[in-house]
């Protein structure tokens, strides 16, 4: 009996489906709509907090991407800049973005072709192209690889084949205007609108002037600045007004005041206290300065470790008052840090790219203990750090960054 019940509500099953899928379908067009592709357009920056993140994203060097985000860390946007990208500079006058980047016909390989990009700023589309030679530098370091005048009339690309030198555009033409050699130097700081600098192996500095065409008016190199067997000075230097604030590997800052007609140093003085330097506190990370022009402030990362550890990670960021060269301020980093940025204007924000090992302590020491260094490295990810500069506070941290290594901030 129990059977033929269940007999019959199967049968009943299969009656009701039968009959559901012989009813018509009726599908309107509303419902199969296809999502559109568009453009978004941004709104302005200004005072926003915004800020670039970007770097040369090894393993992923083919595909170097420049990443947008806000002050309450959303990706707004990216830029597509080819392999091993390294200089994104913005432009707010000509209301343009500028990235020199570098392609190959097959990929990886084949003709190599180098070009400054001009970016919409609004849409972060692509407006023209300016081929330059192939041959501009490709390096860990981003500073002073490729800079803009300050009139934002030329932009100057470093070269390195390994031979030195600096390729020149116009852009109000849109045009190569011209290399110049610089043997022996490196990096480029604008000093004027037709003026630049060049740190050189010696201890010196190599200057250029341009005339209104982009022709070289003046090269001329200086005496040595300082001591490059004794204490080496970093690229990574940071600019308030005619004054470039540079840190050296023995833990001092050398204040070199460029102009069109001068070049000196106005100021030095130590990172560290003799007990600091006694605990081996010393400069840390890639990017490791950042000034805020308004309030005169120079800031610095730092660690403790050995004098060849001075490219290690980052732990504090020390703020220093640039006109009387003494310490005000101890910002203690949540993660460690190879690249900091502050931003400019009122409630200035200081920007840390971290890295980090997203699981607990102990797993982590195990990872170290079983299978060394190399097996904590695999795991590392990146992270963005905020805190405010006046109070030192942590405001939020930035996951989930793009896979790929990111060495450079830059607030917009």
């Amino acid at each position: 009996m129990e059977s033929t019940k269940m007999l019959m509500r199967l049968i009943g099953c299969c009656t009701l489906c039968s009959l559901l899928l012989a009813l018509p379908v009726t599908v309107t067009h509303a419902e199969i709509q296809p999502e559109q592709a568009g453009v978004e357009v941004l709104a302005s920056h200004e005072g926003q907090h915004w800020f670039w993140l970007w770097g040369n994203r090894a393993p992923s060097m083919i595909d170097g991407r420049a990443f947008l985000f806000d002050d309450n860390g959303k990706m707004l946007g990216q830029l597509d800049t080819g392999f091993w990208f390294n200089s994104l500079l913005p432009a707010p006058s000509r209301n343009e973005l500028f990235a020199v980047e570098t392609y190959f016909s097959r990929g990886t390989r084949g003709t190599r072709s180098d070009m400054v990009t001009v970016y919409d700023p609004l849409t972060l589309t692509p407006k023209r192209e300016i081929a330059i030679p192939p041959k501009r530098i490709n390096a860990l370091g981003n500073t002073g690889l490729s800079v803009l005048s300050d009139d934002e009339r030329f932009l100057l690309v470093l070269n390195f084949t390994p031979a030195q030198s600096i390729s020149i555009v116009d852009l109000d033409a849109d045009r190569f205007v011209g290399e110049v050699e610089t043997p022996g130097c490196a990096s480029i700081y604008p000093a004027g609108a037709r003026d630049f600098y060049s740190i050189c192996g010696d201890g010196g500095f190599l200057h250029l002037r341009l005339g209104e065409q982009g022709e070289v008016l003046l090269k001329e190199r200086s005496k040595p600045l300082f001591d490059p067997l004794q204490d080496l000075l970093t690229t990574a230097a940071s600019r308030i007004g005619d004054t470039w604030y540079f840190v050296s590997r023995e833990s001092q800052v050398y204040a070199i005041q460029m102009g069109s007609d001068q070049l000196s140093v106005t100021k030095q003085w130590s990172l560290v206290s003799d007990d600091e330097r006694n605990d081996d506190w010393r400069i840390s990370g890639i990017q490791h300065t950042a000034v805020h022009a308004e309030s005169g402030r120079l800031f610095v990362l730092m660690h403790q470790g050995a004098p060849e550890t001075f490219q290690e990670p980052g732990t504090e960021v020390w703020v220093f008052d640039v006109q009387s060269g003494e310490k005000v301020q101890s910002i203690e980093l949540e993660e460690l840090s190879i690249a900091i940025g502050v931003s400019p204007g009122a409630q200035p924000r200081l920007y840390s790219v971290d890295f980090i090992l997203p699981m607990p302590l102990l797993a982590g020491a195990w990872i170290y203990l079983t299978e060394g260094n190399d097996g904590v490295l695999r795991r590392l990810q990146q992270q963005v750090n905020l805190y405010d500069v006046d109070s030192g506070e942590h405001l939020r941290s930035i996951d989930g960054l793009p896979y790929g290594y990111l060495n450079m901030v830059l607030p917009w």
